[in-house]
């Protein structure tokens, strides 16, 4: 993908940069001594690692759009998305995650006092964190099954529902996905549906009501059938004397 970018843009200097598994070559477009913009060439690199902070935090600041738009307002539970954040760059970044978790509250939090915020880290580091879990995540941002479903959160948790339930709704999801798109490739090949074949059945037409007797004693007389439009009309026949 090419692109002209300006000059006041991020990309302010030639060069290659590595993002998020996407690499973007930048090059500079002038004539003669005048700079136009520079051309963008993003191209997502092979082999890349999936990075798991990366992946959370997005989803984590996808959540807070959702619920607050793009800053988080003043209230008494706004630094939980501090905390969360600086439980999970401390375990990628070790030493350097202080700038990380000061840069990231600087723009979702710009209202927060820098002394809170690095309250909030240095309580970081008096334990020793592992990564967190799914469920562990979904608890502390109070992640409901519902809202994870919306939004298309994959590497957070529920506090609602615990992992084994998610597991099986998800594998019975896939199992109605599965029997849709079969039961669309049938239709496709010209296969009858069952509830046509069981509406032009004879369970259907029940056509012992045409004799005015029961279906059992219709089967011991050999199901006979009546005219098709006396069956289209389940217009009763006299029994005879």
């Amino acid at each position: 993908m090419d692109r002209l970018v300006g000059a006041d843009e991020e990309a302010q200097s030639p060069g290659r940069v590595e993002e998020a598994g996407i690499e973007r070559e930048i090059t500079a477009i002038k004539i003669g001594d005048c700079l136009l913009g520079y051309k963008s060439v993003q191209r997502r690199m092979r082999g890349s690692r999936w990075n798991h902070f990366r992946g959370r935090m997005r989803e984590i600041e996808k959540l807070i759009r959702h619920r607050h738009g793009e800053i988080v307002p003043e209230a008494d539970d706004a630094m939980i998305y501090v905390e969360v954040i600086a439980s999970l760059a401390l375990v990628e970044f070790r030493e350097g995650f202080v700038e990380v978790v000061l840069g990231w509250a600087a723009r979702w939090l710009p209202w927060a006092e820098k002394a809170a915020i690095e309250e909030i880290i240095y309580e970081r580091t008096k334990v020793r964190f592992s990564p967190l879990t799914a469920d562990a995540l979904g608890h502390a941002l109070h992640l409901s099954h519902a809202e994870r479903g919306a939004l298309d959160i994959r590497t957070i948790g529920a506090f609602d529902v615990p992992k084994a339930k998610r597991a099986k709704l998800q594998k019975e999801k896939r199992r109605q996905r599965d029997r849709s798109r079969k039961e669309e490739q049938r239709r496709a090949a010209g296969a009858v549906s069952r509830s046509d074949y069981l509406d032009n059945s004879l369970t259907a037409a029940r056509p012992w009501e045409a004799f005015g007797i029961s279906r059992r004693t219709w089967e011991r007389r050999g199901k006979p059938m009546p005219e098709p439009e006396t069956i289209a009309g389940c217009a009763p026949i006299s029994r005879a004397a």
